[in-house]
């Protein structure tokens, strides 16, 4: 899917001519259906959302004027545009290939929507209008969320803990409209929820994953001894293989529907109440159907470092099987029936540790560069960024660590924990 050569032209001639007048009415109809009103558009206009810095997609604010029908005042809402890549075509070809963006655009139309009802946490946005290449929908920040402060990299337990609660709510939702529907998400949406990131196939995880290889053959624990280093070159990438099993619907254990992507870019917190109210969960272009041990594992690696991760583990456990019992029970659904006793969900936890420890090294690998180097890769250099994502990231990442001993020191913390768990396990 990837290309050595790189050729960018624009895929729109304009990127703020995104939607048609009809369209913008429609829009529009959908925002006010909840409270009934009918309106009249006045105008729209679709201005860039500089503020929101993504690698995979275009962000729009998109503004509504409107007078209700029983006013004279014309009104303004801000509704939050994402669309599919349009500076760079091999990236679109790569998206496009990918699903990505599409993938996304169907769970908001087919069932996120539905799942917000379950609960009266408030855990996402809603979504007004979806077309082939772009969706609509709440803006985050207008509902009175905000964003982590710039700069952020890793999170405090207070700080994860409305997340894990997010995603308790966003599992047990899965539940109560499986019972309620009669259906099961990951047969009825199947289509949708392929992987398009973990996959022998997929160029940003297998760039990502030499990387960690060459990574953990420097490793201080391992460089001079000779029965690690040939472990890491023949055995660990058989070892790791299994990852790729992994992801897929559990045999064993309670499937549900996962967001698999809740690092801190990706939540938003109550701007009043950060502690009492849920955070809300955005990006579920990587969502699948699994155990809900994908996104605790997920949720706790990407956003903690190792060593607080093994303090707080505990607590963190504990508090997300406290708020899924809790909604599950508020559904008239009892755990223990649906196999997520505590037993259940920490031997979950266990069997999918290898998971959890593989993908917090490859996403290292793009989410705690230095420097915020992967930025400006994409800003200034986008060829090279290309090939850093889908071609190969190993000798920048050696390099990077090198320069930057912080960034080095976290690479083998994360890669150390890898090998205990396979390398020092086995011998």
């Amino acid at each position: 899917m990837s290309k050595d050569g790189y050729n960018p032209v624009l895929t729109r001639q304009n990127r703020s001519e995104l939607f048609t007048l009809e369209e913008c009415k429609q829009i529009l109809v959908n925002l006010l259906a909840d409270e009934k009103k009918k309106s009249v558009l006045v105008n729209f206009n679709v201005v860039p959302a500089t503020e929101h810095v993504g690698f995979l997609g275009e962000y729009f604010h998109l503004y509504l004027r409107y007078q209700l029908d029983d006013q004279k005042d014309v009104q303004t809402s801000r509704l939050f545009v994402k669309s599919v890549i349009f500076q760079n075509a091999n990236m679109e070809f790569y998206m496009e290939k990918m699903g990505i963006i599409k993938k996304e655009i169907k769970l908001y139309e087919r069932l996120l929507n539905e799942l917000r009802k379950f609960s009266l946490h408030v855990w996402c946005a809603k979504c007004y209008f979806t077309r082939n290449d772009l969706f609509v929908m709440q803006n985050v920040e207008d509902m009175g969320y905000v964003g982590l402060p710039s700069g952020t990299r890793f999170l405090s337990e207070n700080q994860l803990t409305p997340i894990l609660k997010s995603l308790a709510t966003l599992h047990a939702s899965s539940i109560a409209y499986e019972k309620q529907q009669g259906k099961t998400i990951g047969v009825e949406l199947r289509e949708w929820l392929k992987e398009v990131s973990v996959d022998p196939d997929v160029e940003w995880y297998t760039t990502g994953l030499r990387a960690v290889l060459a990574v953990a053959a420097t490793h201080p624990d391992v460089l001079d001894n000779a029965q690690a280093q040939e472990f890491i070159a023949k055995e660990l990438p058989r070892c790791l293989d299994r990852v790729y099993y992994m992801v897929n619907p559990s045999a064993i254990h309670r499937n549900v529907f996962v967001h698999r992507d809740a690092w801190g870019a990706n939540v938003f917190y109550h701007q009043e109440q950060p502690q009492e109210k849920r955070s809300v969960l955005v990006d579920f272009q990587l969502c699948r159907y699994a155990p809900p041990a994908m996104d605790f594992h997920l949720v706790s690696y990407l956003n903690l470092k190792p060593k607080s991760r093994k303090k707080m583990i505990n607590n963190l456990i504990q508090t997300y099987y406290n708020a899924l019992a809790e909604e599950l029970r508020e559904m008239g659904i009892d755990p223990k029936e649906e196999q997520l006793s505590k037993q259940d969900f920490e031997q979950s936890l266990e069997d999918f540790a290898l998971f959890g420890e593989t993908y917090n090294c490859i996403a290292a690998t793009i989410l705690h560069l230095p420097d915020n180097y992967l930025k400006r890769l994409k800003d200034n250099r986008p060829e090279e960024f290309h090939r850093f994502c889908n071609v190969d990231r190993t000798e920048n990442v050696l390099r990077l660590m090198k320069d930057h001993t912080e960034f080095a020191d976290y690479m083998y913390e994360c890669v150390g924990d890898l090998l205990a768990l396979t390398y020092h396990k086995l011998n």
